[in-house]
């Protein structure tokens, strides 16, 4: 499954509008939010118990896992083609089998829990709550939305002004490519590896009353690790975060490889991201950045070992362009800041 799909479901009195674009999509909220609600007008509208009048609109099927426990990979395989809600009740969504499966599977997932899903490289940006904005069309019709709860993906406030901490650690989430281009292209401060998504919380709580931190972490697959990161960014102060795509988006985005079709790949990357072949947005980037430069030895991208050319002032001077202005200051040493 690809593309990006509108769906609406309504009865008199309230009203569901929301757009999927992604295999995993995250729903989260207390109770009382309106999560049940929508499941279970989707359930009733499967299994033809339509009571209340619903009124429902999509391009692709939609379904309800309502099934027993043990038995989710067959019954999923039967529902190829459509986008699957999942409530949180269900454990195996949690599991590394699950994850696998979702790899290999021909549909969207909308995941209804308030847990991270530490197996699945979910975005930050399909990170949802459901809010109540105002009357419909009808008659005290209440109308609910999708809204982003992780809206921006990056800020720096909360680094700067304090000069009883004058150095500044990157924090880079991998220790392949994307580091290796930070460490050198912004030598005059300390770049620092994570080892991965799962290291960036520890370190921060080990360095963070020693110097100001900037996170850099793949938005496209940090979706689980976000709320710890931010709370204690919040409540500690002087951590920056900063989350693109994945640092093969921020690549083709900056233009240094000069391919029309990329333009139009990277305009609405939903049409072109295959479900079934891409776990996340930033395993597609990553695919897409090697195929466009296989053919040309000194372009040729390696995630394991960047090569020279990325670092050079002129290609990591448009890479860096494509990062907020605020973020490209911080790091090049240019902000009053540092």
């Amino acid at each position: 499954m690809r593309g990006k799909h509108h769906i609406i479901i309504e009865t008199e009195n309230l009203k569901f509008e929301f757009e999927i674009k992604r295999n995993i999509t995250v729903v989260q909220g207390d109770s009382a939010t309106g999560k049940t609600t929508l499941v279970d007008l989707i359930a009733e509208m499967k299994h033809g118990r339509n009571n209340r009048g619903i009124r429902f609109f999509s391009d692709v099927p939609c379904e309800v896992y309502a099934g027993d426990e043990d038995r989710w990979r067959y019954e999923l395989e039967g529902m190829a083609g459509s986008i699957v809600f999942i409530d949180e009740d269900y454990r195996f969504i949690y599991s590394r089998e699950f994850a696998e499966y979702l790899g290999t599977a021909d549909n969207y997932f909308v995941l209804i829990t308030r847990k991270p899903l530490r197996n699945l490289p979910y975005s930050i940006n399909e990170i949802y709550g459901i809010r109540t904005s105002g009357k419909y069309h009808f008659p005290d019709q209440i109308y609910h939305e999708f809204y982003p709860i992780y809206m921006d993906n990056y800020d720096t406030e909360r680094i700067r002004g304090d000069e009883r901490k004058t150095q500044l650690m990157i924090l880079v989430e991998d220790s392949r490519a994307g580091y290796q281009f930070f460490e050198q292209v912004c030598s005059i401060h300390s770049v620092v590896s994570a080892g991965g998504n799962t290291g960036i919380y520890s370190r921060l709580t080990a360095y963070s009353d020693e110097r100001s931190i900037l996170v850099i972490a793949d938005g496209a697959a940090f979706g689980s690790y976000i709320e710890n990161v931010v709370r204690y960014a919040e409540r500690k102060g002087q951590i920056g975060l900063y989350f693109p795509e994945s640092f093969e988006w921020m690549v083709l985005k900056s233009g240094v490889i000069r391919n029309e079709s990329i333009k139009e790949v990277l305009s609405h990357p939903e049409d072109f991201i295959d479900s079934e072949k891409y776990l996340s947005w930033e395993r597609f980037f990553t695919s897409i950045l090697r195929e466009k430069t296989s053919e040309i030895p000194y372009l040729r991208y390696n995630k394991e070992h960047l090569p020279d050319f990325y670092t050079s002032p002129q290609a990591s001077g448009l890479i860096m362009k494509v990062m907020p202005e605020e973020i490209r200051d911080i790091l090049l040493g240019v902000s009053s800041r540092i």
